[in-house]
């Protein structure tokens, strides 16, 4: 009896193991790091380099908003931030390689406006208390965008791309303005 349950708790770990190191990986994957020597890298193969994964990110962030928000809007307003974003990547790429085709990735962490969004409290927020996490942080989150589109503007060289740093500032400004009219409706 005693070695049956012995062989029943050996076999319940090991069917355990790989969901608990897929939980660790994921957590580790979710951890952004700049790419090796992307501060070498042209200003503006940086910015959209580090603009997609920003975009990414944040994609990340609105899923769990359409998944859990109390309000049906702020539900849509994340599933449409989670479009335009998803359509802007691509499109970032694809000026990337126009600008400088086959260079390295260049992901800088230390662009600014780039910070580590900790979903955890995201996550564990349920009904209004989440409605208005998910609005925080989504303005900070915007901001961020802001301002790593405005170092865009001082710093970058190429027009198509300060162009589209521009672009980026006018819908995030839009958006942060809606956000926080969701916030004051909420109150």
């Amino acid at each position: 009896m005693k070695m049956l349950l012995t062989a029943s708790a050996l076999a319940f770990t090991l069917a355990l193991s790989p969901i608990a190191f897929a939980h660790d990986r994921s957590k580790s994957d979710s951890m952004m790091q700049s790419s090796p020597h992307a501060a070498k890298a042209p200003y503006d193969i940086q910015y959209l380099d580090t603009m997609a994964e920003h975009h990414r990110e944040g994609i990340k962030m609105f899923q769990i908003a359409v998944d859990k928000a109390e309000s049906k809007e702020l539900r849509d307003k994340a599933q449409t931030m989670i479009d335009a974003q998803q359509k802007e990547i691509p499109e970032l790429k694809a000026m990337r390689d126009d600008v400088k085709p086959n260079m390295p990735e260049a992901i800088n962490m230390k662009l600014p406006g780039m910070m580590m969004m900790d979903m955890s409290k995201l996550e564990a927020a349920t009904g209004k208390n989440f409605d208005h996490k998910f609005i925080d942080m989504t303005i900070k989150h915007h901001q961020g965008a802001l301002d790593m589109s405005k170092a865009e503007l001082k710093s970058g060289k190429n027009k198509m791309v300060k162009g589209k740093a521009q672009e980026i500032i006018d819908m995030q400004t839009k958006e942060i303005a809606e956000m926080k009219q969701m916030r004051e409706a909420m109150k």
